[in-house]
């Protein structure tokens, strides 16, 4: 098993899980000093996953997902087993965390004892757990995305973020497709995480990039920092926690996982 660093600066390793199946790999927990914040990541294979992973690790299957297709049924699966194992990991459940169900606008219901987020990409899948109740002081999202290609990022630059957003990020040392990628992560997860409390969709241009913590170096395989964005609608700051929030970035060479928080992990929180 490969062990990475953890992703961001204020988390440190928990001991790895061994996986039970034969769909997903290389599975890591992370966690702050005082474990109010705990992340859980791994791999998963569409080739080697089987709707029975679902009865192995004990996991429902909802009609939805189960009328889904292999993709869709393995990024689930992925995603609601990391869950586990971070809820887990809070002491919190005795003997075991609940079952994660399919909330409003798709989301997770999780338990009222704690707070969430999930993602995925092709091959990897993330969730964190927050070990409180979600409340304006204490909400999280996380995404994570494969770099787009630099064809990829032209058909969709337009849509994520202005020509002065994209400076901001192509100043730190990144490329066009990296930056787009970045802006599409990092909204993504603020979407994730003031969700529960605005209730509907909105769209990129509700939140803009604001500042970068630093030149990225182009010459490391892995780089980090944190993005201020702000956001700019007015219905969703009337039902947001605050109107400011940082995201946490972690770049690997392949993709990107971002994660926005409540002030406890906050710049200078």
């Amino acid at each position: 098993m490969v062990i990475s660093d953890p992703p961001f600066p204020f988390l440190s390793a928990l001991p790895s899980a061994i996986s039970k199946v034969a769909s997903l790999s290389q599975i890591q927990l992370f966690s702050d000093t005082s474990e109010k914040l705990i992340l859980a990541q791994g791999n998963f294979s569409l080739e080697a996953y089987q709707q029975t992973d679902f009865a192995d690790l004990e996991l429902d299957c909802p009609a939805p997902i189960k009328g889904a297709v292999a993709k869709r049924q393995a990024e689930y699966f992925a995603g609601r087993y990391l869950a586990r194992l971070a809820m887990q990991q809070s002491g919190l459940f005795n003997p075991a965390p609940p079952q994660l169900g399919i909330g409003r606008l798709r989301a997770p219901t999780w338990p009222k004892t704690v707070t969430g987020s999930i993602t995925h990409h092709q091959q990897k899948a993330c969730a964190v757990v927050l070990t409180q109740p979600l409340s304006a002081k204490n909400f999280v999202g996380v995404d994570t995305e494969l770099w787009l290609t630099a064809q990829q990022s032209i058909e969709i630059a337009e849509f994520i973020h202005n020509s002065e957003e994209r400076q901001i990020l192509v100043s730190a040392g990144f490329t066009d497709a990296q930056a787009t990628s970045l802006l599409f992560s990092a909204k993504e997860a603020l979407f994730k995480a003031i969700c529960p409390f605005v209730g509907e969709y909105f769209g990129f241009e509700s939140a803009e990039l604001k500042e970068c913590s630093g030149p990225a170096d182009t010459t490391q395989p892995y780089r980090g920092g944190w993005l201020k964005l702000r956001l700019l609608t007015d219905w969703v700051i009337a039902n947001a926690p605050q109107q400011d929030y940082y995201c946490w970035f972690s770049c690997s060479e392949f993709d990107v996982l971002t994660l926005v928080c409540s002030d406890g992990w906050s710049i200078g929180g």
